[in-house]
């Protein structure tokens, strides 16, 4: 047979080996541990073959690589030789020079370019987007004969994993096939490609991006304020707390004795009603059970795990000298993952509230010229923002942590919820004088 055949069809021959081992690759490896049991529970015959290939994941894939790269090695020399004998006899006679005295090197760089091209197309990009398409049908095609390749190549494989290591020794790290690591800017493009291709909702980009978000927070950036508390004062009457419990709606309530700062236990309103409800003599001090305190400085996916394990909904935020910082919730901690959460038995928040002291709580999203027109005074507006919200985070150039505040004139906004990087609800009161709604006579009386 003439040579030039023997080398094409040797060309063709380690193109479609390399193309072979890219796709079964990530065939394979799409065959995850549950997969595989669900084979095993349907007694499949190619079970344990993959169950083997997991096993000794590191051998597998060292064994691919090394074959997927010795066929592409192959394919360019035959390649070369091919465009050897074809080109450089033209390239001599063609009667140019510079063509004719640099046959073979122009040869072996239009080789070399083809063969990039062609490893490129057909023997990664089209391999692998088919392996990922046909995942199933590849992967249990190929398995046994790459359990059997990798019996052969293990001892190449595990020589040269080891000279890696030795070189990958100072700085404390080795060769694994199978280990992937993806910074976080790489995943968010990931979930963004997602998005776009229709793999995940937006919903669910907000989910995963507020995890990312979520190991960093801390206690004092989710807390309510001690300024937002609902709490209960200690008497011994407890008649006189059961409209405040009532109007309050919450199912756990703080109590203290004397000072806000010295919180002595937690009413868990079902406790308090069921006293009721049985015509039982109790006092409030009966009632109330261990409060959970927990540092400002305390990371919230700690406090998660702890009241997980603890059975606790509410803890008690203390500052360095264990006074009081405010309080969190297992729903503040959700909210910062999922979102605020709706309660259908709650009247829908307005706008703005009058609170028992003569201040507000206003709303974030309230639009700014609203919150001019309802209490007549002039803030600022600006096609930069539409909101409360936007008009202080316009002002000070940041968002603020729970607890924070913001002066603008005779005005305080203090913010006494936040979701993430949403300022949800502020504290609104004026450093002297009085702020009232424009219906009551409403005016900022500075």
């Amino acid at each position: 047979m003439d040579l030039l055949l023997i080398e094409i069809i040797l060309f063709f021959l380690f193109m479609a080996a390399a193309s072979f081992f890219s796709a079964a690759e990530v065939s394979v490896a799409s065959f995850g541990r549950n997969k595989i049991d669900e084979m095993e529970e349907r007694n499949d015959k190619l079970a344990p073959a993959f169950l083997k290939i997991q096993k000794d994941a590191d051998s597998f894939f060292g064994t691919v690589q090394i074959a997927t790269t010795l066929s592409l090695i192959t394919m360019a020399i035959v390649l070369v030789k091919i465009f050897l004998h074809v080109f450089v006899p033209l390239l001599i006679n063609c009667g140019v020079p510079l063509l004719a005295n640099n046959a073979g090197i122009i040869s072996v760089l239009f080789a070399i370019i083809i063969d990039t091209f062609l490893s490129l197309v057909f023997c990664i990009l089209i391999p692998k987007a088919l392996g990922f398409k046909y995942a199933e049908e590849i992967g249990r095609f190929s398995v046994r004969g790459l359990l059997l390749l990798t019996t052969i190549l293990r001892p190449p494989s595990k020589l040269i994993t080891s000279i890696s290591n030795l070189f990958l020794k100072p700085v404390n790290e080795e060769t694994n096939f199978l280990r992937t690591r993806f910074s976080e800017d790489e995943i968010r493009n990931i979930i963004s490609e997602g998005v776009k291709s229709g793999a995940l909702n937006e919903t669910e980009q907000e989910i995963i991006e507020n995890i990312f978000e979520f190991n960093d927070l801390r206690a004092n950036e989710v807390m309510v304020p001690r300024t937002g508390m609902v709490a209960l004062e200690l008497i011994e009457d407890i008649s006189q707390v059961t409209d405040e419990v009532i109007r309050t709606g919450h199912s756990l309530i703080p109590v203290y004795e004397d000072s806000i700062d010295n919180i002595v236990g937690v009413l868990h309103t079902k406790d308090f009603m069921k006293s009721l409800i049985d015509k039982r003599p109790a006092t409030l001090k009966s009632l109330i059970r261990p409060a959970y305190f927990i540092p400002e400085m305390k990371l919230i996916s700690e406090i998660l795990k702890e009241m997980q394990k603890r059975g606790e909904r509410l803890a008690i935020v203390t500052d360095e000298y264990g006074g009081t910082e405010g309080i969190i919730t297992v729903e503040d901690i959700l909210e910062e993952i999922v979102g605020e959460f709706t309660d259908s038995t709650k009247e829908e928040l307005k706008d703005y509230s009058l609170l028992p002291d003569g201040n507000y709580y206003v709303l974030g999203s309230m639009d700014i010229d609203d919150f001019n027109e309802s209490f007549n005074i002039e803030l600022p507006t600006s096609s930069e923002y539409n909101t409360v919200a936007g008009f202080i985070a316009e002002q000070t150039g940041k968002i603020l942590n729970t607890g924070e505040t913001f002066n603008y004139e005779n005005l305080v906004f203090e913010l006494i919820k936040k979701i993430r990087q949403k300022m949800v609800q502020f504290k609104v009161y004026p450093i002297d004088g009085e702020f009232k709604e424009t219906d009551e006579e409403n005016s900022l009386k500075l």
